[in-house]
């Protein structure tokens, strides 16, 4: 089946042991390879060093100094760091047989592993998905070239990976194709 992307957020409150970081960063690691996305939050007496090793990258390790309670004020922070999602396309309506562009609008594009990963993939029926490399990424929206859509009245669905495939971000935006 289609595998769907996961976020795994790491909470520890001091510094990890050598077996506790050993294990950790294996799971971690294992966790990726199977496409999901690993964030760590440090609170208090925690080794920054361990946890960027156990996170994507140091940009998805979150500091909390001020303890448990100030762990509530990094919540939106990771809210805006962790989601990823597919609001529109731009044309969602294409003459039948002519090739195109579609910009797919949302947010968190930016946050993958490696920009070079991202993939738009088009879902032209049950057993036929075409995936193409975007020519632009940014933060809010995609531009990727089209597969031809051949039938008027066909109606092909949108999906990104931020992982060369391995996962994608489901969504119910759709390109229909008319009669021109």
């Amino acid at each position: 089946g289609v595998r769907t992307a996961s976020v795994i957020i790491a909470l520890t409150d001091g510094e990890l042991q050598d077996v506790q970081f050993y294990y950790a960063e294996q799971e971690a690691n294992r966790a990726r390879s199977l496409g999901a996305i690993v964030y760590c939050v440090g609170v208090k007496d925690f080794n920054e060093t361990q946890l960027s090793t156990i996170a994507d990258s140091i940009d998805h390790v979150f500091p909390v100094t001020g303890g448990f309670y100030a762990l509530r004020g990094t919540i939106d922070s990771i809210l805006k760091k962790s989601c990823i999602e597919i609001l529109a396309a731009e044309p969602s309506s294409v003459c039948a047989g002519e090739s195109f562009q579609v910009v797919v609008r949302g947010n968190g594009f930016y946050h993958a592993r490696n920009i070079d990963q991202v993939l738009c993939s088009f879902k032209l029926n049950d057993s036929l998905t075409i995936n193409e490399k975007p020519t632009l990424v940014h933060d809010t929206y995609l531009l990727c070239p089209a597969p031809v859509i051949e039938d008027a009245g066909q109606v092909v669905f949108l999906q990104v990976s931020m992982n060369n495939g391995l996962t994608f971000i489901s969504s119910s935006v759709s390109i229909t194709s008319t009669h021109c």
